[in-house]
Protein backbone atom coordinates (compact mmCIF):
# COMPACT_ATOMS: atom_id res chain seq x y z
CA UNK A 1 0.00 0.00 0.00
CA UNK A 2 0.98 3.61 -0.58
CA UNK A 3 2.05 6.24 1.66
CA UNK A 4 -0.65 8.49 -0.13
CA UNK A 5 -3.25 5.57 0.03
CA UNK A 6 -2.58 4.45 4.09
CA UNK A 7 -2.74 8.27 4.88
CA UNK A 8 -5.98 8.73 2.98
CA UNK A 9 -7.45 5.11 4.99
CA UNK A 10 -6.17 6.85 8.36
CA UNK A 11 -8.08 10.29 7.51
CA UNK A 12 -11.01 8.41 6.63
CA UNK A 13 -11.17 6.35 9.73
CA UNK A 14 -10.34 9.56 11.73
CA UNK A 15 -13.31 11.50 10.49
CA UNK A 16 -15.27 7.97 11.11
CA UNK A 17 -14.24 7.59 14.63
CA UNK A 18 -15.06 11.34 14.89
CA UNK A 19 -18.63 10.92 13.77
CA UNK A 20 -19.28 8.83 16.39
CA UNK A 21 -21.47 9.81 19.44
CA UNK A 22 -19.41 9.62 22.31
CA UNK A 23 -22.27 10.04 25.10
CA UNK A 24 -22.99 7.00 27.04
CA UNK A 25 -21.81 5.09 23.66
CA UNK A 26 -19.60 2.47 23.70
CA UNK A 27 -16.50 3.76 22.56
CA UNK A 28 -17.19 6.19 25.32
CA UNK A 29 -16.98 3.15 28.03
CA UNK A 30 -13.72 2.03 25.75
CA UNK A 31 -11.77 5.06 26.70
CA UNK A 32 -11.93 4.54 30.56
CA UNK A 33 -15.29 7.07 31.42
CA UNK A 34 -14.86 9.39 34.02
CA UNK A 35 -11.49 10.79 35.25
CA UNK A 36 -10.80 9.06 38.63
CA UNK A 37 -10.60 12.45 40.10
CA UNK A 38 -7.56 13.90 42.93
CA UNK A 39 -6.38 10.63 42.94
CA UNK A 40 -5.67 7.60 40.76
CA UNK A 41 -7.72 4.55 41.62
CA UNK A 42 -4.57 2.34 42.80
CA UNK A 43 -4.74 -1.75 42.61
CA UNK A 44 -4.37 -1.80 46.68
CA UNK A 45 -5.41 0.07 49.32
CA UNK A 46 -3.09 3.26 49.27
CA UNK A 47 -3.61 6.19 50.64
CA UNK A 48 -1.22 9.25 48.85
CA UNK A 49 -2.11 11.93 51.42
CA UNK A 50 1.47 12.29 52.41
CA UNK A 51 3.25 12.19 49.30
CA UNK A 52 0.81 14.81 47.74
CA UNK A 53 1.48 17.33 50.74
CA UNK A 54 5.34 16.14 50.50
CA UNK A 55 5.49 16.66 47.08
CA UNK A 56 4.34 20.06 47.30
CA UNK A 57 7.01 20.91 50.03
CA UNK A 58 9.96 19.54 49.21
CA UNK A 59 12.55 21.24 46.76
CA UNK A 60 13.18 19.91 43.23
CA UNK A 61 16.13 17.28 43.12
CA UNK A 62 15.80 15.97 46.84
CA UNK A 63 16.50 12.46 46.93
CA UNK A 64 14.00 10.05 48.58
CA UNK A 65 13.54 6.58 49.68
CA UNK A 66 9.87 4.57 49.55
CA UNK A 67 9.65 1.18 51.87
CA UNK A 68 7.27 -1.19 50.73
CA UNK A 69 9.76 -3.89 51.61
CA UNK A 70 7.56 -7.29 52.85
CA UNK A 71 4.76 -6.07 50.88
CA UNK A 72 3.24 -7.87 47.50
CA UNK A 73 4.85 -6.47 44.63
CA UNK A 74 1.19 -5.27 43.56
CA UNK A 75 1.58 -3.06 46.86
CA UNK A 76 4.87 -2.49 45.68
CA UNK A 77 4.83 -1.24 42.21
CA UNK A 78 1.67 0.65 43.48
CA UNK A 79 3.77 2.57 46.26
CA UNK A 80 5.98 2.99 43.89
CA UNK A 81 3.86 4.73 41.02
CA UNK A 82 2.25 6.76 43.85
CA UNK A 83 5.65 7.90 44.71
CA UNK A 84 6.76 8.88 41.03
CA UNK A 85 3.97 10.57 40.57
CA UNK A 86 3.23 12.88 43.48
CA UNK A 87 7.19 13.17 43.96
CA UNK A 88 7.89 13.90 40.32
CA UNK A 89 10.43 16.74 41.03
CA UNK A 90 12.44 14.86 43.47
CA UNK A 91 14.49 11.96 42.63
CA UNK A 92 14.31 8.47 43.70
CA UNK A 93 16.52 6.47 45.58
CA UNK A 94 17.19 2.39 46.67
CA UNK A 95 19.31 3.10 49.62
CA UNK A 96 18.08 4.82 52.13
CA UNK A 97 20.99 5.73 53.37
CA UNK A 98 21.19 8.04 50.37
CA UNK A 99 18.02 9.54 51.08
CA UNK A 100 16.80 12.78 52.38
CA UNK A 101 13.69 11.93 52.94
CA UNK A 102 11.55 8.58 53.63
CA UNK A 103 8.32 7.19 53.15
CA UNK A 104 6.84 3.71 53.76
CA UNK A 105 3.86 1.97 53.13
CA UNK A 106 2.43 1.08 56.65
CA UNK A 107 -1.41 -0.53 56.88
CA UNK A 108 -2.70 0.47 53.68
CA UNK A 109 -1.37 4.71 53.88
CA UNK A 110 2.23 6.27 52.70
CA UNK A 111 3.46 7.37 56.10
CA UNK A 112 7.01 9.67 56.81
CA UNK A 113 10.00 7.17 58.11
CA UNK A 114 11.87 9.02 60.95
CA UNK A 115 15.72 8.42 61.52
CA UNK A 116 18.22 6.85 58.98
Amino acid sequence: MSARRALAVAAVVVLAAAAVPWSDGPLRRLAGGEGDGRDPRFDVRLDPTVLRAEGELLPSGLRYYLDAAGTSPLVQGNAKAAGQLYLARQLPVQDPRLAEARFGYRNGRIVPLLGG
